[in-house]
Parts: C-alpha cells; sequence; structure tokens
C-alpha cells in the first residue's frame, strides 16, 4: 500500500539541526507512485511545493511541516516544477501529457500554457529573460513572459536542461539502442542546437558507455566549474563545454548507476548536490560536492531511493528530498540542513504509517460488496482476476525507472 512517513512534533523542531535528516510533513493526498518535482522559493525557503505522480501540486508555507493541495488533475503527473528566478511569484509546472501550467502566485493558483498542450514536459530552464521547456518533442521558449513556440530539437525527448548565461544543454533519451547519446548545446540562449561532440564524435560514445539516457544536468557555477551530465549509467563531467567527457566517480563514492537529479546551492553555487533513484536497485543516495563536482561525499538519506531533490538559498543549504520505497511503495519527504559536517542520523519520529485513504467513504462501502462477491459462483473468476492484478503490481517496478521520462 502506498504510504507516507509522518513526523512528530519533536521532529518539526529539531528539523533545523545541522547535518541531520529530519521527516517532513505527510502529503495530504493518496500517493502510490513517487514524487518526482520539488521546488523551492528562491525569495522564501519555508515556501515550497512538491509534485505528485497523481497529477497534484502541493503547497507548504512552514518549511514542508504541513502540507495542502492546491491543484489536481494535472495529466498523468507532475515531472518538473521551477521557480522562474527573473519573475517573482511565478512558478512554472511540466506535466506528463497536459503540457506546462504557470502559476502567478506563488503556486496558488494555476494557468495551462496555450502551445503546450498535450506535451509531456520534463524539464526547465531559465537563460537572458526566456523560460526553457523540455518536451517529449523539443524544446519549447517562452521569451519575455510571452507565448510558448518551438525552439528546435523536436526529434529528441528531452529530459534534462541545464543553462549558465546564454549558454543551454539539452539531454535526452535515445529511443533506440544503437543511437548515439542524445546531448545538445546552444550558445545563444536556445535559438540553434549543435550536437555535443564529446558524445558522438571519435571516442565520445566510449567516454559515456553504457549511457542511453540523460537524467540530470547542471551547467558551470560562476566559479568555472565542469558541466556535469547524470545519465543511466552514471555521472559526467565536461571542462570544455560538451567536447569531451569524463567518468565522476567520487574516489569510488558514486554508483555508475541512475541519477534522477543534480542540484546547486543559490547562495554558493560551487556545492551541488547529486541524487540518484538506484534504477530499482538499493544503490541510489544522495552525494555532496563542495567544489564543483571535484570531490564528493555521501550523505546517507535515511532511504536511497532518491526521485526528487531541491535546495534553498539559505547560508547553510537545506536540502529536501523526495524518496520512494519500491517495495511496499512509501513515499517520503525528508529535510538536511548542510553544513559540511558528517551526517549524524535521523532526527527520532514514529515509524512509516500508511496514508490515509483518498476518502473514507467509498473505502467502507467495499466491505458489503466483497461480501457479495464472495458468495456468488463467478467467485473462481475473481480469483483468477485477482492473480493478474498481482501479475500488474509486479509490473510497477518498471515505472519507478521510467515514470520521470513519461
Amino acid at each position: 500500500m502506498a504510504g507516507v512517513w509522518a513526523l512528530a512534533a519533536s521532529s518539526i523542531a529539531a528539523a533545523g539541526s545541522d547535518d541531520v535528516w529530519a521527516p517532513l510533513g505527510a502529503l495530504p493526498v493518496r500517493q502510490d507512485g513517487p514524487v518526482f518535482a520539488l521546488a523551492t522559493d528562491p525569495a522564501d525557503g519555508h515556501r515550497l511545493l512538491a509534485g505528485t505522480s497523481g497529477g497534484a501540486v502541493l503547497r507548504s508555507d512552514d518549511g514542508g511541516a504541513t502540507w495542502r493541495a492546491v491543484r489536481s488533475g494535472l495529466g498523468r503527473g507532475v515531472s518538473a516544477l521551477a521557480f522562474d528566478p527573473g519573475r517573482p511569484g511565478v512558478v512554472l509546472a511540466g506535466t506528463r501529457g497536459a503540457g506546462v501550467w504557470l502559476s502567478a502566485d506563488d503556486g496558488v493558483s494555476w494557468q495551462r500554457q496555450a502551445g503546450t498542450e498535450a506535451r509531456t514536459v520534463r524539464a526547465f530552464a531559465f537563460v537572458s529573460g526566456a523560460a526553457l521547456a523540455g518536451t517529449d518533442e523539443g524544446v519549447l521558449v517562452s521569451r519575455a513572459g510571452g507565448p510558448w513556440a518551438p525552439a528546435g530539437l523536436s526529434q529528441v525527448r528531452v529530459s534534462a536542461l541545464a543553462a549558465s548565461g546564454d549558454a543551454v544543454a539539452a539531454g535526452g533519451d535515445a529511443s533506440q539502442g544503437s543511437e548515439a547519446l542524445p546531448l545538445y548545446m546552444s550558445g545563444d540562449a536556445g535559438r540553434t542546437w549543435a550536437a555535443a561532440t564529446g558524445v558522438t564524435g571519435p571516442g565520445g560514445a566510449a567516454a559515456v558507455a553504457g549511457s542511453s539516457m540523460v537524467t540530470a544536468l547542471a551547467a558551470p557555477a560562476a566559479t568555472g566549474g565542469p558541466l556535469l551530465m547524470g545519465t543511466n549509467a552514471g555521472l559526467f563531467a565536461s571542462a570544455d563545454e560538451g567536447a569531451t567527457w569524463q567518468q565522476v566517480t567520487g574516489g569510488g563514492v558514486l554508483p555508475g548507476t541512475d541519477f534522477s537529479a543534480l542540484a546547486a546551492s543559490p547562495r554558493h553555487p560551487e556545492r551541488l548536490y547529486a541524487a540518484s533513484d538506484g534504477g530499482g536497485s538499493d544503490r541510489g543516495g544522495l552525494w555532496a560536492s563542495p567544489d564543483g563536482g571535484a570531490h564528493f561525499t555521501a550523505l546517507a538519506p535515511p532511504a536511497p531511493e532518491v526521485t526528487a531533490l531541491a535546495v534553498t538559498g539559505d547560508d547553510v543549504p537545506r536540502l529536501l528530498v523526495a524518496t520512494f520505497r519500491p517495495a511496499d511503495h512509501a513515499v517520503a519527504l525528508w529535510t538536511y540542513r548542510d553544513a559540511g559536517g558528517p551526517p549524524s542520523g535521523v532526527v527520532a519520529g514514529p515509524a512509516p504509517t500508511a496514508s490515509p485513504p483518498a476518502a473514507a467513504a467509498p473505502a467502507a462501502a467495499a466491505q458489503p460488496l466483497w461480501r457479495a462477491v464472495l458468495t456468488q459462483p463467478e467467485m473462481p473468476f475473481v480469483l483468477v482476476g485477482l492473480a493478474a492484478l498481482v501479475a500488474v503490481v509486479a509490473a510497477l517496478a518498471a515505472y519507478v525507472r521510467r515514470g520521470r521520462v513519461g
């Protein structure tokens, strides 16, 4: 059964401790799949947004202690959330199959954006007064708050974007095993694109061997750090705008598996964070780099399958993390203040609990129905149907890994 890990009042009070993991408040909606999107308001680190795989946007104004649903029914799930750094109060939500939605009031109300309908939107980036959206049919752009329009790469299922100045990187999902890893660079804010030679030229395929999907990108920091690329086969770095790549192992700390998110501290851009959901394994986790990706240390989240990550703009960065436990579909939200010390455990709190049903009445009405079914001669056929349902549940493991990309 889906679950949300609730927290006690003492855990909320302790959430401000340095280098300690603390659970956040229970989500107000039933969750049967991962949370793939988290965002924090750059003007107020206590204002948080979460996007669920059920198509809901949740908002917290108290740092995650409590949540309320502000919008539901957004396609087949919310796959990306981003505050526009150039327009205070403006938030974008990317959905699976329902395009881009915009809020002009910090996530309270939402409107679908014309020109994006039916698109699956997986990533956002902001550059030179423009907002870019990575979709299943290339990149869309809205310049100076204007209408959304195609910005190239229509043949690419764009799964990740990163921007620095006028430079933009766009990564995608290879549709065929023999296809080169889709990675494109733009030096003019997304007006023109060129394939990154480091993954398509001589030796490029060997440099990113095993990679068929770009799952996350992080642009160079102001300190001149490398461009980081997370794929389904590990983390890679380029110091020459994608011309060459080297795998980043962090001294053997980082796994060679799916990286679900990359993020930097807004206040200290050289401090980078890499998250992995493990690609269906238990090798996921969260790692921090104090020097732009040269070195990494493990932050050891309470659950290793990290599906979403956001970082506040506080002087001591506060990390917001979503985890998903495939064994029982337990969803949890956590916070961690990264003061640079070693992780010192988890704030004590209650054990994982089942999330409440979406509505109590349907659950109560189900009992008479099942008793009636059990007395019918059709019962053997019902049992066959239940066996088929078990097979469907087993297939959900693939959903965890592929859910981010529609």
